[in-house]
């Protein structure tokens, strides 16, 4: 038979049998012994609280009974009445909520900061890179470009130290770049998972947060990034754009260029799923990925199927 000693509750510790107690009396200490608590730590849950079991079975009777924390309580002495026990659990309950959406908050601030950090890099890199491509070129004819060039002036004087500047940078953007990968990862484990950690950052940052991308539909999320190119549709003076950022997709790439609208549509409307997914419930959902490569590859037999008629 288990046996019980000091309970986990919201308020501290107590002991059923002797009622010794041990209460929080600093609330922000007793909000972050609640944001750290495990799930071993916690009381069972209480017998009859779960769904009532189907006609003709038996429920079972075997399950852990969860001690009544307010009788125990008021028995330490840890609250007065009722009315202060309510009272306490209200605010606590308020309180935690907070600190939760707080540091949810603060963990898609630092997202947006880092992917942003990221472009800048990216930006300064690739102007970096054209410079010191224009000044090797007073010292030698080698068509080297990028990392290769920057490599092999290393120790050249001046141009040299720019060299090596370049090369920290591109360094520093691999380990921002990882760091990026493992936060959307945690964050939008669905929205990864089908778009990819970087494209999935870079969608939740055109957004401007999670939320909003939540919101957004499919249509909005297919054209996200070619917003000019459909204000000139908008105006009469272009066709309608096919897809914006999400054009690298391998979904995309992966069809012929006169399917790559369908394959964008597909592909957002799996997006916004997975968006809406990680923001109200932030459960894994692997049949997002299998439905999209499933759709995906009904498009390209249509395509080829109709290819076939017309030869």
């Amino acid at each position: 038979m288990r046996t019980i000693s000091m309970i986990t509750a919201w308020f501290g510790s107590i002991d059923p049998v002797s009622g010794d107690a041990i209460s929080e009396k600093d609330r922000p200490q007793m909000i972050e012994r609640l944001m750290n608590i495990s799930p071993d730590e916690m009381v069972p849950s209480p017998l009859g609280l779960g769904p009532p079991p189907e006609p003709g079975v038996q429920p079972q009777l075997n399950l852990p009974i969860q001690p009544d924390l307010r009788a125990l309580a008021l028995e330490a002495g840890l609250f007065r009445d009722d009315i202060e026990y309510n009272k306490s659990l209200r605010e606590v309950a308020l309180d935690l909520v907070k600190r939760k959406l707080k540091d949810q908050a603060n963990a898609e601030a630092e997202l947006l900061q880092t992917i942003e950090a990221l472009d800048d890099l990216n930006e300064v890199i690739n102007r970096l890179d054209e410079r010191i491509y224009e000044w090797s070129r007073l010292h030698t004819n080698s068509r080297l470009r990028g990392k290769r060039l920057a490599e092999s002036l290393e120790g050249e004087g001046t141009l040299g130290e720019m060299a090596r500047t370049d090369l920290e940078l591109r360094n520093t953007r691999e380990r921002v770049q990882r760091s990026l990968e493992v936060a959307v990862s945690q964050m939008s484990p669905n929205l990864s998972g089908l778009a990819g950690p970087l494209l999935a950052a870079r969608l939740i940052s055109r957004a401007g947060s999670s939320k909003r991308l939540s919101q957004m539909p499919a249509s909005a999320i297919q054209v996200m990034g070619a917003e000019k190119a459909l204000f000139k549709h908008l105006k009469g003076k272009a066709p309608s754009p096919k897809h914006g950022m999400i054009y690298r997709h391998s979904a995309i790439q992966g069809v012929p260029p006169k399917l790559r609208g369908r394959a964008a549509r597909a592909l957002a409307t799996k997006l916004a799923i997975a968006a809406r997914i990680d923001h109200y419930s932030g459960e894994l959902n692997p049949t997002l990925k299998e439905a999209l490569d499933k759709r995906v590859e009904e498009i390209r037999r249509s395509g080829r199927k109709k290819g076939k008629k017309r030869s």
